[in-house]
């Protein structure tokens, strides 16, 4: 046919001594391989032989897609698998690998619901609440007469627990948070430990972390911020639980310091630069002189609650940098 050739697999025309088609890159040259093999069915996919896959497809022909473009996400307008680490599609802490390291990053993020800054104007809220209940005294007993004044004073008792009740709260809720912390902490030294083969290096480190662990397990009792609510609501006892509200932060503030030292030895020696902030521990308050006072003279009352107050938003504060800190070594 005047010195060309039809490719048989796209339809082009070629010079009668080609090669190869220009069209779909195939071979044209030998008439058993042409007859051998049947022209692609339209629409459908054909996998091209080795040697053809090898050569570059030219341009405006038909061109089985490289290995590179396969692995090519999907164009715009296509559907596609949200990676593992999109926002909003996981569990906290699960975007830091899982395991020991995930559970370290969830309690630290829970902070945010567990540990509350409280302001110091929650020291008037007994005031308040002795107020709120006169009003509705007042009220009641222009209503219902005399009655009135004994509706009112239940109310004002139940005002005044409000206080109690979210002291106990946050209180519970970072006992629980911290617990979880710790115990994530000590397995994730284990396992870095054994990953890098020095584990013997920092048991010591171990069993005195797993210590002050056990010891915090056993000492800070859990107390249902419900239950001693409403204990706090009978007189006299009130003061019993703001003696336990007082005690705690101190001697919980000791075991949190003692623990980071540990943590920062042992991290050190697994090459992992976590610095503790330097900070003291809270001061040791004199609950059973403040509790004494109180009954002998009740507005110092309102000082006992201040620093109940203050005492639990410096241990949060300080902690939150020794947090931040880890965090920071967990990317």
């Amino acid at each position: 046919m005047d010195g060309t050739k039809t490719c048989p697999y796209c339809g082009k025309l070629a010079s009668a001594d080609a090669q190869f088609c220009q069209g779909c890159g195939r071979s044209i040259s030998s008439p058993q391989q042409t007859s051998a093999e049947q022209p692609p069915q339209q629409g459908g996919w054909q996998q091209p032989s080795q040697q053809n896959y090898q050569q570059p497809p030219q341009q405006g022909g038909w061109q089985q897609p490289s290995q590179q473009n396969y692995q090519q996400p999907p164009q715009q307008g296509g559907w596609q698998q949200s990676p593992p680490g999109a926002p909003g599609q996981m569990p906290i802490g699960q975007s830091y690998g899982g395991g020991a390291k995930g559970q370290i990053a969830g309690a630290i993020q829970n902070r945010n619901m567990t540990d509350d800054i409280m302001s110091g104007i929650w020291t008037l809220w007994p005031i308040l609440a002795i107020v709120i209940a006169l009003i509705i005294g007042v009220v009641l007993v222009l209503v219902i007469g005399i009655y009135g004044i004994m509706l009112a004073i239940p109310i004002g008792i139940i005002l005044y627990a409000v206080l109690n009740y979210k002291l106990l709260k946050r209180m519970d809720e970072h006992r629980k948070r911290e617990m979880a912390l710790r115990m994530a902490i000590i397995s994730y030294l284990k396992d870095k430990g054994a990953e890098t083969q020095r584990a013997q290096l920092i048991a010591n480190e171990i069993s005195a972390l797993e210590s002050i662990n056990q010891e915090a397990m056993y000492k800070e009792k859990e107390r249902t911020p419900v239950l001693w609510t409403i204990i706090s609501l009978i007189p006299l006892l009130n003061l019993v639980v703001m003696y336990f509200l007082g005690e705690f932060p101190f001697d919980h503030d000791k075991r949190w310091h003692a623990f980071t030292q540990y943590t920062q030895v042992a991290c050190q020696k697994l090459g992992i630069n976590v610095m503790t902030p330097s900070w003291s521990t809270l001061k040791e308050r004199p609950n059973v002189i403040l509790l004494i006072a109180t009954l002998l003279i009740s507005i110092i009352v309102f000082y006992w609650y201040y620093i109940i107050i203050k005492d639990l938003n410096d241990h949060f504060q300080a902690q939150w940098q020794f947090e931040d800190q880890l965090m920071a070594q967990l990317r």
